[in-house]
């Protein structure tokens, strides 16, 4: 015997198990072990056979990253559980603008260059969710299309948008209108909550199917039923003071627990300022509604977070290579105040001490050179008109 095996020719029994077992692990690898040929593709789930809404088929290890390629509608996706970093095309970048990546990892499209329409896309398995409202139905009252299209396109991103745990809702968030909206696949408008009048300038995320903002009245989820309006309730109090259109509350979704962190401007003599920029860190305790104080992201082997002006990303320090990341550590996306004044592009939670950023934005688009610089980079909200 050559030692050869036939694996083309596995029994459908076999390579059924081992197609759901790759499936549940991450669905590149789904699409990857549907390539090899056709017994192995009959024998496995078909992604585009499923609606987008299935989570079996959602990316959400994988971010995308902002860097340009030579083809304009390629982009890079870095797996934030193993460092695998691939290029995937996606031509329907040609005509639409990715406002946002889920927390499934779904890129949120709208068609440009005054399109109102919204979509769907799954990245790596191509298939495309485009039956929902027109984003028009998301305009607070009052507003003219002169504005809405104004803020749709310079202002406005939809970080914060998922899918909701009934799996059958989409959620959209335009936090810089104070706006979040729900829909299923169908309707002819989008379902509104208003918030603006007490944001804090919160970048709202979304955990566990569920859509969690902040405001002067404290940590905020969105809770729907099938028999009343969606509506913002409290989920956790601030216990702390804070200053509407001073402070930033960003939160962030850390290992699967929800963290807050507080953004404040404090007086104190920095360098030639007299102020300086202070993060302080509070794990949400959504089951007694609180905030701890925390000094350490935890999560056993170390964590880091890239904390962006609308959305942020929590990293483990394990699959990067060693010193590439610091633990404990906050890193400023490009688009922060702080960084181009400042200089600041890092703050350790456990000593309390910025660190000096690398590069700075400089109003134009950098070409990342570090790991750091890449994920931080894709938090950067970037103008496309």
């Amino acid at each position: 015997m050559d030692g050869s095996r036939d694996w083309a020719g596995l029994a459908e029994g076999p390579l059924g198990i081992i197609a759901g077992r790759v499936l549940s692990n991450d669905v590149a690898d789904c699409v990857r072990f549907r390539a090899v040929c056709r017994p192995w593709r009959q024998s496995s789930a078909d992604p585009r056979a499923h609606g987008v809404m299935d989570r079996r088929f959602h990316p959400w290890r994988w971010t995308m990253l902002r860097e340009e390629h030579g083809a304009p509608s390629r982009r890079s996706f870095l797996n934030t559980s193993t460092g695998e970093c691939i290029q995937v095309d996606i031509p329907e970048l040609l005509d639409h603008d990715v406002i946002a990546v889920t927390a499934e990892g779904l890129l949120v499209l709208l068609h440009r260059p005054q399109g109102t329409d919204v979509c769907l896309l799954n990245p790596l398995t191509r298939h495309l969710l485009a039956d929902l409202p027109p984003i028009t139905s998301l305009l607070p009252p009052g507003r003219s299309f002169f504005n809405y299209y104004f803020d749709i396109y310079k202002q406005c991103t939809a970080w914060g948008s998922g899918i909701a745990g009934d799996d059958s809702t989409v959620v959209l968030s335009l936090n810089r209108l104070g706006v979040v909206g729900t829909a299923k696949p169908g309707d002819d408008h989008w379902t509104p909550v208003y918030y603006n009048e007490y944001s804090l300038g919160t970048a709202p995320v979304m955990m566990a199917g569920r859509f969690y903002c902040v405001t002067v009245e404290g940590v905020m989820v969105l809770e729907m039923g099938a028999d009343e309006s969606p509506r913002l309730v409290v989920a956790a109090n601030l216990n702390m003071p804070a200053r509407p259109f001073h402070d930033c509350m960003h939160l962030v979704n850390n290992c699967g627990d929800l963290l807050l962190i507080h953004r404040q401007r404090v007086a104190e003599l920095c360098g030639s300022s007299i102020w300086r920029e202070r993060y302080d860190t509070y794990r949400v305790d959504l089951d007694n509604e609180r905030l701890l104080r925390v000094k350490t992201l935890g999560c056993g082997a170390g964590r880091a977070v890239f904390m962006g002006t609308d959305g942020s990303l929590s990293v483990s320090l394990q699959v990067f290579p060693s010193g590439s990341i610091r633990s404990d550590t906050i890193y400023l996306s490009f688009d922060f105040g702080e960084r181009e004044l400042l200089n600041i592009g890092s703050y350790h939670l456990t000593f309390g001490c910025m660190g000096r950023a690398s590069r700075r934005w400089g109003g134009l688009v950098p070409r990342p050179h570090t790991l750091v610089d890449c994920l931080s980079f894709a938090n950067t909200v970037q103008y496309t008109v």
